[in-house]
């Protein structure tokens, strides 16, 4: 449980590195709650340790500011920019399994297939920006399991391609498929109420992008991102 500290006639909630959607869900209520029993007068929330701002903790974020003004108070939230993680060393991955398989069944899949993932790409080399790139678009692919087909398989795996090394993340499972796949790789659109950012946004942070899906028999999502 994240803890929410009063300032004067503000709220503070400091989100630490993984939190699961279960756990965004309880803050958001929690500040949402306390804002009309303090009479706040805003909301700081703190992400300087988050370890990947997706679309579900941006629009968590978001929901704590609307719901906020909502209450009729001067609601604001500020977050802190994320450090800037120094550059890795280049190296091979000698020290991590070349292709790692998560089971998926439950939201705190999404945060350990994310933080397998960069553990992988950071062994691989990739500086800080594409760190956040590769777990950024795992956890977006997990999440979609989980949303959409309840269990499935993320599959983290090194790949080389004339000397340049890379992950390649395939996000397979066994739900309802995607009756129109164009339909879902556009940016804003939505089947379940959110952001709409999750398979156009994987596409947009990663190389190479690929989808297979049939109505009844599942999805496989296959991504790759190479070192520069």
């Amino acid at each position: 449980m994240v803890p929410i500290l009063k300032q004067g006639r503000y709220l503070i909630a400091t989100i630490p590195t993984a939190l699961t959607d279960a756990d965004l869900e309880r803050l958001r209520d929690g500040l949402v709650a306390q804002v009309g029993r303090c009479r706040s007068r805003g909301v700081i929330v703190d992400i300087t340790a988050l370890d990947v701002m997706d679309s579900f903790a941006v629009r968590t974020v978001r929901d704590i500011a609307h719901m906020t003004r909502l209450r009729e108070r001067r609601g604001a939230v500020a977050s802190a920019r994320l450090p800037a993680a120094p550059r890795p060393e280049r190296r091979a991955a000698v020290d991590l399994p070349d292709e790692t398989s998560i089971p998926v069944r439950s939201d705190a899949d999404v945060i350990l297939a994310r933080q397998k993932g960069r553990e992988l790409a950071a062994a691989l080399g990739f500086g800080p920006a594409d760190l956040t790139f590769v777990a950024t678009a795992i956890s977006e692919l997990t999440r979609n399991i989980v949303l959409y087909a309840k269990r499935g398989l993320i599959v983290l795996k090194r790949i080389e391609q004339n000397g340049n090394l890379g992950i390649m993340v395939v996000a397979r499972d066994d739900g309802p498929g995607i009756p129109n796949v164009p339909r879902a790789l556009e940016s804003g659109f939505s089947t379940s109420g959110g952001l709409g950012l999750g398979l156009p946004g994987v596409r947009r942070l990663t190389d190479e992008f690929d989808i297979v899906s049939e109505v009844g028999r599942g999805t496989t999502v296959t991504v790759k991102k190479w070192t520069r």
